[in-house]
């Protein structure tokens, strides 16, 4: 063999749940409530003109500032822990703050709780905060400075998102807490630099971190539309609120999904088969021991190969999708106006797979955290009496587990096709057309339920 079997990291643990019924009824129960929830649409949808149903809360302009301004010295605050960790700190990754605070807290805890419950990153952004603070101190405009926004700027968010998930999933450079600390100053200095020449559109357009808490927020009940007034509405209401569209904004989503996807995958059978068939290929020998002898981490390319297949294809389907919509539908949309109109209806399947593939991952890994925030520099410290804190891992069980993502999927794919209906009722005004037009979207939903349920259930059921 080329390179020895890589044992599959499950976000869940070693324990497996026997479930009380086959597998396949599980799958096919999943993909019938989806199915239902399109024909729910059909029966209760009929009106050509919908309207996001929300209600604003007026907020003391005071409390709103106030608010703003201490979720700010938080994330200052947190931002310079942070890096002072990533240097200075213990070099276990399991043991430092940064690498538990970015990996388990921020990219999972509180990308859920700004999709779930309310998106804050605008008010707790120090890349944002430092920007504008660089601006004002060197006289630079911060806002209405994008007229010299390259037009290709949009897509650095989904560049920025492959390059977040790449680290993530296929390099080792996650669990270097130093190299997570040079990460992070990296990304603190192009936001600087960005925030100096273009001001606040930078992080409108641009900036990948906000526009990935931009999208996902629209998805929580409750937004922040301004400093003095909180948004209530429905799951999902934020996704039918018109707004200006921004390039890049299909690849994101799309990403969203298919890193998730690949994840998932990773911990299937169906990886280890891939793994097994390019070691032991007698036409991939030569190329794979030439990659070798160059000094490449055979593992990591093919995963990186992996998950850059598994995004394009992801994209490639979508793309099919709006294509068929177009012919069924017929009017004067083009496929990439269609595509960028229902773009957004896919984010809860996004929220959806992202709790159900990392609910065990931060329930259990994010304990570490209790520990590393008492002492982040390695000095004997306990500041909240934390210090000795092991994880317990009687939280979550495998049967929790699985029966929080099959919940979360069945409820993301059913929510994606009611939001995609009402999506089509406002862009054709016409309900027969609307029908029409999900049809595929809801075959493909259908399918992308039993799959999905399907990949996250292998680490976790026999």
């Amino acid at each position: 063999m080329v390179f020895g079997p890589l044992q599959a990291e499950a976000h869940a643990f070693g324990a497996r749940y026997d479930l009380p019924l086959p597998l396949s009824l599980y799958l096919v129960a999943a993909g019938a409530a989806v199915a239902a929830s399109f024909l729910a649409a059909l029966l209760f949808l009929r009106t050509g003109r919908v309207r996001p149903l929300h209600r604003d809360i007026p907020v003391p302009a005071k409390v709103g500032r106030t608010l703003s301004t201490l979720l700010g010295t938080v994330g200052l605050l947190v931002l310079g822990v942070l890096l002072g960790s990533a240097f200075f700190g213990p070099q276990e990754a399991m043991r430092n703050f940064t690498t538990v605070w970015v990996w388990v807290i921020w990219w999972v805890g509180f990308l859920l709780f700004s999709a779930l419950v309310i998106s804050l990153w605008p008010q707790l952004d120090p890349f944002r905060r430092l920007a504008a603070f660089s601006a004002w101190a060197t006289g630079r405009p911060w806002k209405g400075s994008a007229a010299n926004l390259p037009s290709g700027a949009g897509l650095l968010a989904p560049a920025g998102l492959l390059a977040i998930a790449w680290i993530e999933l296929a390099s080792d450079w996650s669990e270097d807490p130093r190299m997570v600390g040079l990460l992070v100053t990296a990304y603190l200095l192009v936001a600087l630099f960005g925030g100096l020449l273009f001001g606040q559109q930078w992080f409108r357009v641009a900036d990948p971190i906000s526009r990935i808490f931009a999208v996902l927020g629209r998805v929580a009940p409750l937004s922040m539309t301004s400093a003095s007034a909180l948004r209530l509405r429905l799951p999902g209401e934020g996704l039918l609120t018109e707004s200006e569209p921004l390039r890049g904004e299909v690849a994101l989503v799309i990403g969203l999904i298919g890193i998730v996807l690949f994840d998932g995958l990773s911990e299937t059978p169906v990886w280890a088969a891939v793994l097994e068939f390019v070691s032991t290929s007698p036409s991939l020998r030569v190329p794979l021991l030439w990659l070798r002898d160059q000094g490449a981490d055979l593992i990591r390319v093919i995963s990186t190969i992996g998950l850059l297949v598994t995004i394009a294809g992801f994209y490639g389907a979508y793309w099919l999708l709006m294509i068929l919509m177009r012919a069924l539908a017929g009017g004067t949309f083009t496929a990439s106006q269609l595509a960028h109109s229902f773009v957004g209806t896919l984010l809860p399947i996004a929220v959806a797979y992202h709790l159900s593939h990392y609910v065990s991952y931060l329930l259990l890994a994010g304990q570490l955290i209790f520990p590393a925030a008492s002492d982040p520099f390695g000095l004997g410290w306990d500041v909240f009496g934390t210090r000795n804190w092991s994880i317990d891992i009687s939280v979550i069980g495998t049967r929790h587990i699985w029966w929080i993502a099959f919940t979360a999927l069945i409820v993301g794919h059913g929510l994606s096709v009611l939001i995609a209906h009402r999506r089509a009722l406002q862009l054709f005004e016409d309900a027969r057309r609307a029908a029409i037009s999900q049809i595929p979207m809801t075959i493909a939903m259908v399918g992308l339920t039993v799959l999905s349920l399907w990949i996250l259930s292998q680490p976790i059921t026999e």
